[in-house]
């Protein structure tokens, strides 16, 4: 089951194709090819307006199941076609599956929280996309409720799955302690007329940074961990005309990290986002510099050494290794190997070798996933910044002996 119909999900914003990289979406394309493949059965796909789904079934009619061979792209929608608002439909497609199913949440993340705890309380698995949740508190209820139903609870971060992210992750890990970290990622600022109905309600740091953060503390882990958390961001476009919303444009996280080993090595790490940015080659900007005490990295995930010049567009910069959208020479769907289709078919794995008790515990999967019981920093780093956001002041984050943290506390 699907919980969202958005860009990201469908392809479809403000009733039509997404003008993003995303003109197919990618949650639905991708379960549409699970079941050809036969992973999993029915897809229901639960939002707020039913009379969007005619629109959205009419898109995954022409642009995917007349474009790709042997395609089904049928589903059951919650609410019905008629209804023109239902806020909680999604819990009566809740009502529809047993114990063990899945459950994707791809919403705005203001209502991640109490979406995920529905699903989680009925011991259903669970992949989320980034971020989580916005409070710590909320990320650890989570946690807790995953144990008690044996959930499998998961956060959607595809650049784990990127081979060179990856590839990188693990040599970090073997190059000393952590020095310095900072990364950059952008959309163009007509995203905003995309995101109006909820960009006031989260923030830019949220919604972008959670990705290199996540690859940071993903990479950190058995390393260092942060310990205090200042932000600073600019202002005077998203909340001025035509956009007039009540958020930040860009925001920068500065965050102070000890090294664990060696806990007189302290490292900096400076996490920006941004929704301001103009048109570009890309959609979305995305680079991270690494240092430690050995060795250094960087990754320009945007660009990939594939330029295409068209005389329909201005030049673009390609990234297949993220999702390939075009077919095989039968006409088969042929994207299984970009890190946005893996990122989803590797829960969707994990979570059938569960149903099947091949596998006892979702903990079985902490090393392979971002589950809610390894990526609690990960929270903590992105809410510390939305309260110092708000207070003017640098946030400690305070820890639990077994690492987990569990305070957020004005300096």
């Amino acid at each position: 089951m699907i919980i969202g119909t958005g860009e990201y999900v469908s392809g479809i914003v403000l009733g039509s194709s997404s003008g993003s990289d995303k003109k197919l979406g990618v949650v639905a394309l991708v379960l549409f090819d699970l079941r050809r493949r036969g992973f999993i059965d029915k897809i229901l796909l639960a939002g707020t307006q039913g009379n969007k789904f005619p629109t959205i079934r009419e898109h995954f009619r022409k642009n995917i199941t007349g474009v790709y061979k042997d395609m089904d792209t049928t589903f059951e929608s919650f609410p019905e076609d008629n209804v023109e608002r239902e806020p909680n439909a999604y819990k009566r497609a809740l009502d529809k599956l047993k114990k063990g199913d899945l459950v994707f949440i791809f919403t705005p993340d203001n209502v991640h929280f109490e979406m995920a705890k529905e699903a989680i309380s009925r011991g259903l698995h669970v992949m989320v996309t980034k971020p989580i949740v916005q409070k710590l508190e909320d990320h650890l209820t989570l946690l807790n409720l995953a144990k008690q139903n044996d959930s499998l609870v998961a956060i959607e971060v595809h650049k784990r799955f990127d081979p060179i992210y990856s590839d990188c992750c693990q040599r970090i890990k073997s190059c000393g302690n952590f020095s310095y970290f900072s990364s950059y990622m952008s959309q163009p600022k007509f995203q905003l007329h995309t995101f109006k109905a909820w960009a006031s309600f989260s923030d830019i740091s949220y919604y972008l940074n959670s990705h290199h953060v996540d690859f940071h503390c993903w990479a950190m882990e058995d390393i260092a961990r942060p310990e205090s958390v200042y932000a600073t961001a600019s202002s005077g476009i998203a909340n001025r005309a035509p956009y007039e919303l009540n958020t930040e444009d860009t925001i920068t996280l500065l965050v102070r990290w000890r090294n664990i080993k060696d806990p007189s090595a302290t490292g900096t790490a400076v996490y920006t986002a941004s929704w301001v940015a103009p048109k570009a080659d890309v959609h979305s900007q995305q680079y991270f510099h690494y240092m430690g005490s050995s060795a250094e990295f960087r990754i320009d995930q945007a660009h990939r050494g594939y330029l295409m010049n068209s005389d329909d567009s201005a030049p673009l910069s390609l990234n297949p290794l993220y999702m390939k959208y075009t077919p095989d020479n039968d006409g088969y769907f042929s994207g299984q190997n970009g890190y946005g289709y893996k990122s989803i078919e590797e829960f969707v794995k994990c979570a059938s070798k569960l149903r099947t008790a091949e596998v006892k515990s979702p903990n079985s999967f902490d090393h392979l996933l971002a589950t809610v019981h390894k990526t609690a920093i990960s929270t903590a780093i992105l809410h510390a910044g939305r309260m110092s956001l708000d207070c003017g002041k640098p946030i400690t984050i305070q820890y639990q002996e077994d690492g987990i943290p569990t305070q957020l506390s004005p300096q």
